[in-house]
This record gives structure tokens, C-alpha cells and sequence, in this order.
């Protein structure tokens, strides 16, 4: 039984799980961190890099475990400062993808996720006009994925123009 099924399963009730939110961006020098409740946290990576999850208004959605081809998610950060205003102003400037990873941490093991993390695309951020950041994701976009990454092209393949 992993962790957070013991947590799930009422095992034992001072054990709960923590959700970690990481926004990142190629165009971003730090990345924007964040846990819920008002404690700030350091918290131990998969690869063994600690850093620091800022406690906040933080609104999760688990996606569902289902077999459909694309899921979307929304989260909400609430409390976002001019700082993370200004992250994402520099990403749409750029035109680089934001990519969220969430994590899930046991509170009794804050040295490593308690499961593998779920990396998700970054849609549309928007701020709200009560400072609340609202990111919407997508998650296990099956349908926009390409399948065969060697195309069977008349450039790579010359006879494929002759059909």
C-alpha cells in the first residue's frame, strides 16, 4: 500500500497530504511555488533539490482517472502579487510555454513526492481582479499529441511523393 493510500484510507488521521503547485517558464530566471494554508514549507524535489513552496490560497482540482483523450483542469492561486503578474506578462512576450507540475507530499515525508508528479501545459493564464491567479491546464491531451514521430515524409522518403 503506497503512502497516499494509507492517507486516503484513514490510517492515520495526523498524516494528510499536501499538494504542491510549480509554474514554470524557459523565459523565467525563478519559478512560482506554492502550497496551500498560510505556513511556507521547503520541500525536497524527485531529483533531491529543495526549495521553497509559499503557503496560499490554493484551489485544486485532482484530475479524474479516466480514459478520455484530454482533460482540463483549473487551479487558482489566490493572494498572487506583481511578481507573478509580471512572470507571466514575460511569458505570453515571449511566447514561451508555462508548465505546471504538481506534486503530492505526505506532511510526515517532506523529503519526496508521494507519488510522481503530474506535468500539465498552462492554457490562458488570467488574473482576476480580487488577486486571485486562475491557471487553467491541460492534462493527458492524448488528442493533440503526435503519434509517430518519424513522418513518413518526400523529403526523408523520396518514393512516398511518387503515390
Amino acid at each position: 500500500m503506497t503512502i497516499l493510500a494509507e492517507i486516503h484510507s484513514g490510517h492515520d488521521p495526523t498524516i494528510y497530504r499536501i499538494p504542491a503547485l510549480e509554474l514554470t517558464c524557459p523565459a523565467w530566471s525563478t519559478a512560482i511555488r506554492n502550497i496551500p494554508g498560510w505556513d511556507d514549507l521547503l520541500l525536497r524535489h524527485e531529483d533531491g533539490q529543495q526549495f521553497e513552496y509559499i503557503g496560499s490560497g490554493l484551489d485544486i482540482a485532482l484530475p479524474a482517472r479516466n480514459d478520455s483523450g484530454q482533460q482540463r483542469l483549473v487551479f487558482a492561486l489566490g493572494g498572487a502579487n506583481s511578481e507573478a503578474e509580471d512572470l507571466v506578462e514575460q511569458a505570453t512576450e515571449a511566447g514561451e510555454i508555462i508548465t505546471l507540475t504538481l506534486r503530492m507530499f505526505a506532511s510526515n515525508d517532506l523529503d519526496a513526492p508521494a507519488q510522481r508528479p503530474k506535468i500539465m501545459i498552462v492554457d490562458s493564464p488570467e488574473f482576476l481582479p480580487n488577486g486571485v491567479l486562475q491557471v487553467p491546464c491541460t492534462y493527458r491531451d492524448i488528442l493533440s499529441r503526435r503519434f509517430l514521430k518519424g513522418r513518413f515524409t518526400a523529403g526523408k522518403y523520396p518514393g512516398v511523393a511518387l503515390f
